[in-house]
């Protein structure tokens, strides 16, 4: 059982309750990415590939360095060169990828389209949906009969705002280092902005499956965005094609729908920003 007071962003004092099994409060462990673990297992896959290459065709030659993996490829045909070649970098591809896949990460671009590597944010959301609806449905029991969607949110919003914050680590360095997947984030009762974000948009989505949402991030920052109407003093943004009202779940500063820090709109009004639409 879990039970929280707070202050909500209109000095309100509000009150929330809810159970989750065992099973689903078991601690989520989101591991670090090490570089030199997956560079062994592309490292590995490609070898694997090259085995499959008739050595009459070409000749593949595989070496690792301190920060890449270089593959060689020599045949006598230039046809079956330009061949091979594109079927090992598409191997060397597949394999990161399903590196990332499979340890809960996604590659992820700023918004000067440097790449790095970064929790699966989107994932989480969607495999959380399920577990969080308890909390989902806790909340909403909270509001009156025939509430609109956004005082649902606001609600919800002023509670993870009231979580204590955790700072974030630079995303284009820290290959997820501090990322507390939603369960987990409940258990330790701590999170950083990219957590409590991705927390946030679970327990939208449990309850409003059909609602656009987006994630937005900002140098040392994420918030979110959410297709609803909106008052004229309210703080919107154009992502895609379509108005979102933007939304600060990090807190500990209590913002209700619509209001987001002056830094964040400078950053998102100087297009400092990047994005993901989450499914």
């Amino acid at each position: 059982m879990f039970s929280y007071q707070w202050i909500d962003s209109f000095s309100q004092t509000q009150n929330l309750t809810f159970d989750l099994a065992n099973k689903q409060n078991a601690k989520q462990v989101h591991k670090r990415y090490v570089p030199e673990l997956a560079q062994q297992y592309v490292f590995i896959e490609l070898h694997k590939a090259a085995r499959l290459i008739d050595p009459r065709e070409a000749r593949i030659e595989i070496q690792r360095s301190t920060q890449d993996i270089n593959v060689k490829v020599s045949s006598r045909s230039p046809k079956l060169l330009t061949k091979w070649q594109g079927s090992m970098a598409k191997s060397q591809e597949k394999a990161f990828d399903k590196y990332l896949h499979d340890h809960y990460y996604t590659r992820f671009y700023s918004h000067l389209g440097q790449e790095a590597v970064k929790a699966d944010h989107l994932r989480y959301i969607n495999e959380n949906k399920a577990p969080l609806l308890p909390i989902a449905q806790a909340i909403y029991e909270k509001l009156p009969p025939n509430s609109e969607s956004r005082i649902y949110v606001n609600l919800l919003l002023s509670w993870v705002q009231s979580i204590p914050y955790n700072e974030l680590e630079d995303r284009m360095s820290s290959n997820g280092a501090g990322f507390l997947p939603p369960l987990a984030l409940i258990r330790e009762n701590i999170g950083d902005c990219d957590s409590k974000s991705v927390l946030t948009a679970g327990l939208i989505r449990s309850l409003l499956p059909e609602i656009k949402l987006v994630m937005v991030y900002l140098p040392q920052h994420a918030l979110l965005g959410i297709s609803l109407p909106h008052r004229n003093n309210e703080q919107t943004f154009n992502f895609g094609g379509s108005d979102y009202l933007l939304m600060e779940p990090t807190g500990p500063a209590l913002m209700p729908l619509g209001t987001v820090a002056a830094s964040s709109e400078r950053a998102i009004n100087s297009r400092l920003f990047s994005y993901e639409q989450v499914p």
